[in-house]
């Protein structure tokens, strides 16, 4: 059994998740990952590809796994420029580097680490400095002298207009120093990584002291006694270490068995008074002002947006939202529902102009915009105000007469326990609107979306494909709106 840097990484986070990983493969089976873990993974190795352009006439190891090591060795003989996806074994420790430099003067390597990310990580999991450190001491200890390690990793300030310049997408950042210091503290752990996984099981895991969301995949094998609907779906409770870790300490899982509420503030307390009541806390003249605010007509509007580590498009950067489809339903005083859409389908020219042209078009100058999560929708407007600037006016109006919608939620005007502690569309609709859900419709998140209109606008998917995934897209665009207008007037009826 070897140990790579992804099982080290993971170590770091949950080493239960990663003994079972090991032992127990068969938990999981049938765990797929989502389209978001995907594309990460793709955007991962987009990246490590484009940071090649940086060292001319480096050489590739196109072998996975140890049987890439006597390659390696054979190759690093003859000192080439650059090397990538060199591999290496010391012990039961495996990597495979993205970068090795030779330094002529120095008579040793450069170690670099590609990220698709904008910036340095320095907190668990995605630890950079640590990461490094794991790499740089398995090299050396296969005999090759490390002189500097690094990170590659995108630069958030570039903007291409035409052909990409790799020297300004990437961002170098020598960490040599750093990854000094931590190397004493990461050999330690490797030294107890090899030793737990050499053990019987242990019970539990460490995911028991994190909120639902920082979980690792086997929470629920590795701790049976916690509830489905447990403390750790409290809103932010993560956030909250003190109160939450008595309660785990003491085997406090239930709501019920909470002895002291007196703690809980907030979103916090309003989640738990909501659940010993069993049914929604309600502040009736809070929704009642929110909503005597607005002006018909009232144009409740969402947009979809694609983003990549790579840029695609000119004016829009590493993992800057590109707004490719909007849907917009109009609610008249009269009580008239009006819908208007708009997709890109063909990505040529200024990309973003025909949706903004019909934008133009279609929204009313009068009246309240509606969205969910607002300050989503108001940065996409102030970005394509700066890509077209004619058009300035316009998004600044939109951004001035906009209300979101979220804030009657996350500010704890409506709450119900089955929202689980979000705000999220996605958990409030089904539990108050339950003949509306996403569960009918091929296209179900705003991660999916991306990948599918990815994959309609490449030119090798056939027509029929692409003409489904449009109207799969508009359909699921369009459920994001009209569950506003219904989310509305559900809201309208308790005044």
């Amino acid at each position: 059994m070897h140990i790579t840097k992804t099982d080290y990484l993971e170590y770091t986070y949950c080493k239960k998740n990663l003994w079972l990983k090991k032992y127990k493969p068969e938990l999981f089976q049938g765990v797929e990952l989502s389209e978001f873990e995907k594309k990460i993974i793709e955007e991962g190795n987009l990246a490590d590809e484009a940071a090649r352009h940086l060292f001319p006439n480096g050489q590739l190891i196109e072998i996975v796994g140890t049987n890439a090591v006597p390659v390696t060795s054979t190759i690093l003989g003859t000192k080439p420029p650059a090397l990538f996806q060199g591999a290496f074994l010391s012990d039961v420790f495996f990597v495979q580097a993205d970068v090795l430099r030779f330094d002529a003067i120095r008579n040793g390597w450069e170690l670099y680490e590609v990220k698709a990310t904008t910036d340095v990580k320095r907190v668990v999991p995605y630890h950079h400095v640590n990461d490094l450190a794991f790499q740089k001491t398995v090299i050396e200890q296969s005999g090759i002298n490390i002189v500097s390690t690094g990170v590659i990793h995108l630069n958030s300030h570039y903007q291409p207009h035409g052909t990409l310049n790799y020297n300004e997408l990437f961002v170098i950042v020598d960490l040599t120093d750093e990854v000094r210091d931590a190397e004493g503290d990461v050999q330690a752990q490797m030294r107890d990584i090899k030793a737990y996984l050499g053990m019987p099981e242990e019970k539990g895991c460490e995911c028991l002291y994190r909120g639902r969301n920082a979980q690792c995949t086997t929470f629920h094998y590795s701790n049976p006694n916690v509830p489905d609907y447990s403390v750790h779906d409290i809103n932010r409770i993560g956030g909250s270490k003190k109160i939450f870790f008595d309660w785990i300490d003491r085997g406090i899982y239930r709501l019920n068995d909470i002895d002291n509420p007196e703690v809980l503030t907030g979103s916090k307390k309003a989640q738990y008074d909501a659940y010993i009541a069993g049914k929604p806390i309600i502040n009736y003249s809070a929704i009642q002002s929110a909503l005597d605010g607005l002006i018909f007509p009232l144009q409740f509007f969402d947009y979809e947006g694609y983003s990549s580590a790579i840029p695609r498009f000119d004016g829009f950067g590493a993992y800057e939202q590109v707004p490719f489809q909007y849907s917009l339903h109009t609610l008249h005083k009269d009580g008239r529902l009006e819908h208007k859409e708009f997709l890109i389908t063909n990505p040529e020219g200024d990309l973003t102009l025909p949706l903004v042209e019909r934008m133009r078009a279609d929204f009313d100058e009068r009246g309240s915009v509606i969205s969910w999560y607002k300050s989503y929708e108001s940065q996409r407007n102030t970005k394509l105000a700066e890509v077209h600037p004619d058009y300035a006016v316009f998004f600044e109006a939109l951004n001035d007469r906009m209300f979101d919608l979220m804030t009657i939620f996350s500010e704890n005007s409506y709450v119900d326990a089955a929202f689980k502690g979000s705000a999220s569309i996605k958990n409030v609709l089904p539990v108050i609107i339950p003949a509306l859900s996403y569960k009918a419709l091929a296209i179900r998140k705003g991660d999916q979306a991306i990948e599918r209109w990815e994959k309609m606008i490449d030119p090798t998917t056939s027509q029929e494909e692409k003409d489904e995934i449009a109207k799969d897209l508009l359909a699921y665009c369009t459920l994001d709106t009209f569950a506003m207008v219904e989310i509305y007037r559900f809201l309208k009826t308790l005044l």
